[in-house]
């Protein structure tokens, strides 16, 4: 009997522990179907899922695009990514480049660039560009520079810092008579375009002088430029108000003669600096830094990024280079990523570039860390409402993803910031490679995956 009570004690025991282990996975498994219930479940193209990963992988797991997503909470540990789908793969990124010109210029840049420097010699003043892209460009304040040259008696510009390079390392040569591929300068003047329009029946070019032929060809271009000269060919039989812009031969020459129009008086030039020169150098105030970011970040404008890196190094170096720009920031505040990516341009033309969503995502925290969120939002297009997605990622409410774009052929990307419902704060970026056709099938699955952050994180 006493061996019997010890057996059932024992049985009594294990049903109590038993109970127990039950109590225990029954409480587990009731925590994870509630934390999945802030999550809605969503449905795309008839397949249902309950997270974000679930949904990049039905939206991007595909043999004919090379894809890339990394997702972080902006104010928490990001290590900890909501999303991570290839983010340390290498991709070309386009004008999603352009993000680090802007992190450069709000580094280096003051409120407003050096628009030129020049030294007196008795009554001669000569004076060099400094990149500035805003000179007599209609969309920038240059006041002071054009003030400053009229009131001098002889000028003499000075072009010992131009190259043979009239764009950048590994951008497309064919692109020279289309207004994203201006040719790079010192002293860039109508920011190196053409501008054309025709009203009753006649062409107008500015600036003026400019040498144009008439053909009359139905339905096909209404204005093009000679590949090495500024002569111009107008399409009467396309005659309409919209203006054009047509990037222009850039040389000191041809600066000169735009220059000396403008001024009123003959402006000299020199290719070398000379030796009993006093290197005493001063600078006139240019453009203002944030209109030019504004036209890089909502207008993807290549020629303004391009011009501001140089800029950025006369600033530092006193001397205009893109490859010292970007080294300075390499062995700074991109230090951690030296022979991780590659950053050969300022603008995204390059099909050099090469980054990864991770770098991209770090990139936007440090902007994130060192600027109030409005500030941020600010440089950056706004979906639904201006730049590049003024016709994307939208909403009734107000705009929600602030995010620049990157396109060039098989090439689209998407990264920036996302402002969620639940008011969390999102950082992504978004890289597509080496599809073919349009870039229209991954903004629409792109929009599909950001609105479900929207309404679901």
């Amino acid at each position: 009997m006493n061996e019997l009570m010890s057996v059932l004690g024992e049985y009594g025991k294990c049903m109590k522990n038993l109970r127990f282990w039950w109590i225990l996975c029954g409480f587990v498994v009731m925590s994870w179907l509630m934390s999945g219930c802030a999550v809605k479940n969503f449905q795309h193209e008839g397949i249902k899922f309950r997270t974000a990963t679930e949904l990049v992988e039905l939206l991007f797991d595909s043999p004919d695009v090379h894809s890339g997503i990394l997702v972080v909470e902006a104010d928490s540990d990001q290590s900890m990514p909501l999303v991570d789908y290839n983010s340390n793969m290498l991709f070309t990124p386009a004008s999603n480049t352009k993000i680090l010109t802007l992190a450069s210029a709000l580094k280096f840049l003051p409120e407003r660039m050096a628009g030129l420097a020049y030294v007196h010699h008795g009554d001669t003043t000569y004076f060099r560009g400094t990149g500035d892209p805003g000179f007599l460009d209609p969309r920038f304040y240059s006041e002071d520079v054009l003030a400053f040259l009229k009131n001098q008696k002889n000028l003499v510009f000075l072009s010992d810092w131009e190259t043979d390079q009239r764009w950048g390392s590994g951008w497309s040569w064919d692109d020279y008579p289309y207004y994203y591929s201006p040719q790079l300068a010192s002293f860039p003047l109508y920011g190196n375009m053409v501008r054309a329009w025709c009203d009753d029946d006649r062409w107008h070019l500015s600036p003026s002088g400019i040498i144009f032929n008439k053909v009359h060809l139905p339905g096909n271009f209404r204005a093009k430029r000679q590949e090495f000269s500024n002569i111009f060919q107008v399409n009467t039989a396309r005659c309409n108000s919209d203006t054009i812009r047509i990037p222009l031969v850039w040389t000191p020459q041809v600066a000169s003669e735009l220059l000396s129009h403008v001024v009123g008086k003959q402006v000299y030039v020199r290719n070398i600096l000379p030796s009993w020169l006093d290197s005493d150098w001063k600078t006139i105030p240019g453009s203002y830094r944030d209109s030019l970011l504004y036209a890089i970040m909502y207008d993807s404008d290549n020629f303004i990024a391009e011009q501001t890196m140089l800029n950025i190094s006369y600033h530092l170096w006193d001397t205009l280079s893109t490859l010292k720009s970007i080294d300075t920031m390499m062995k700074s505040d991109f230090n951690r990523w030296t022979n991780k990516i590659r950053w050969v341009d300022g603008s995204g033309l390059s099909i050099y570039n090469k980054f990864t969503p991770r770098f991209l995502v770090e990139l936007l925290g440090q902007l994130w860390a060192q600027f109030p969120p409005d500030v941020v939002f600010q440089y950056f297009p706004a979906g639904g409402v201006r730049g590049t997605i003024s016709s994307w990622y939208g909403h009734r409410e107000g705009p929600y993803v602030f995010a620049k774009t990157g396109t060039l052929s098989s090439v689209h990307c998407l990264s920036g910031y996302l402002k969620a419902d639940s008011g969390r704060t999102f950082i992504f970026s978004m890289m597509h490679n080496n599809y073919l056709g349009s870039s229209n099938i991954y903004k629409e699955k792109m929009q599909t995956f950001l609105e479900f952050l929207k309404q679901n994180y």
